[in-house]
């Protein structure tokens, strides 16, 4: 009797299905990304300058009656936001016992770690471009030279442009009042460990601005016609959210009491007022560093350019900061797929490598000057004592 078995061809392209799966939607991002306009982080694929674009809603009265529309037309605003896909890539050598290995097995030893690797750096560029600013028509990273293609860091002159311009999309603390237009610093300073905390109270606010903005930050639509906002926020954050007398209420009367199904219990995401609130941890090493010296280690904090937020706030306080996103906040620009590549043997056949490719940009999308899927929510975030 003749067994079957699976053709080495055949793991290895599971294998890379797999990986491009995950590439785009693993992690906790993974959900917020899609390729149309609702989604929060749109992806948009092309092997060249990739552009990502934004109709304008027609303004004006039309005609009526028997008026003529010949001639009293309105003009179709449109805008564009680009980015340059660049290569990505990462390997690993094969000692020599693992050389004896058949292809598929290499590829089963070293997948979970690449993998890992191409998941975690999607995540932090994604974390990177929610605080990146513009301006005066230059993307700037708020701190830190790795970020989208040709990033820098931003000096406290380009933030005071980015606040300008951004007015609508911007808050300091519980009060709009908190804000100096055009001084991020002085708005930052305002913010104290008492009275800025992120709460129930500054969801709401958050919420109300994202829809009187000008022009409005649309809603992400589920199930066709029920309007959602997506807050991002990191732990110390969350912490603060978690223990708000209001958001504490509403869950524990308002959600489901089975243990599976009640953050109270679980830890996920919260729910607020039409405002899903997710924690994403690694938020907080942007201000505070990991010590591990990475591309992303305190680069809002102690290591940025500008302002600090890890000092930001008033009497030298930490300032944590949120973003609440509706469609087409981030662009995930595709060049290319994420992708497993042998190296040929080395060494006289003494080494093999597996690495993996892939091509991309992640920008947060500007129309105009305007960050234009997403608020922003600076807000008193204090270390844990």
């Amino acid at each position: 009797m003749a067994s079957s078995t699976i053709q080495t061809d055949n793991k290895t392209t599971r294998f890379q299905a797999k990986v491009r799966q995950e590439y785009v939607r693993g992690g906790r991002f993974g959900p917020d990304i899609g390729a149309s306009e609702n989604s929060v982080i749109q992806t948009n694929k092309n092997l060249k300058k990739t552009s990502i674009p934004l109709i304008g809603k027609i303004n004006g009265g039309g005609v009526r009656g028997s008026s003529q529309l010949a001639g009293n037309e309105t003009a179709l605003s449109n805008y564009a936001a680009t980015a340059q896909p660049t290569y990505h890539r990462q390997g690993v050598l094969v000692d020599n016992e693992e050389n004896e290995l058949a292809e598929f097995d290499l590829f089963s030893a070293a997948r979970p770690a690449l993998n890992n690797w191409t998941m975690e750096l999607k995540r932090d560029e994604i974390i990177q471009s929610l605080l990146a600013v513009e301006a005066g028509g230059t993307y700037y990273n708020w701190g830190g030279s790795v970020g989208a293609t040709g990033s820098s860091a931003a000096s406290a002159a380009n933030l005071d442009t980015w606040d300008t311009n951004n007015g609508d999309r911007i808050i300091y603390g519980a009060a709009l009042s908190n804000r100096t237009a055009g001084n991020v610093t002085t708005s930052l300073a305002t913010i104290d460990t008492t009275n800025d905390k992120l709460t129930a109270a500054m969801v709401t606010l958050a919420k109300r601005r994202c829809e009187l903005a000008n022009p409005l930050i649309r809603p992400v639509m589920v199930k066709g016609d029920e309007p959602w906002y997506i807050l991002y926020v990191g732990a110390l954050s969350f912490r603060d959210l978690q223990n708000d007398a209001t958001i504490s209420a509403a869950n524990r009367e308002a959600r489901p009491r089975a243990v599976a199904d009640n953050p109270i219990f679980t830890g996920g995401d919260l729910v607020y007022n039409g405002v899903i609130i997710k924690k994403i941890a690694d938020i907080d090493k942007f201000i505070d560093g990991d010590s591990t010296n990475s591309d992303w280690d305190g680069v809002w904090g102690a290591n940025a350019t500008g302002d600090k937020l890890s000092t930001a706030g008033n009497s030298s306080s930490r300032v944590g900061v949120g973003f609440m996103c509706g469609g087409q906040a981030v662009g995930f620009h595709i060049g290319r797929m994420a992708s497993f590549q042998r190296r040929k043997e080395d060494d006289y056949g003494h080494q093999n490598g597996v690495g993996i490719t892939m091509k991309h940009d992640i920008k947060k999308v500007f129309y105009n000057n305007k960050q234009h899927g997403m608020l922003t929510i600076f807000h008193s975030a204090s270390a844990d004592a």
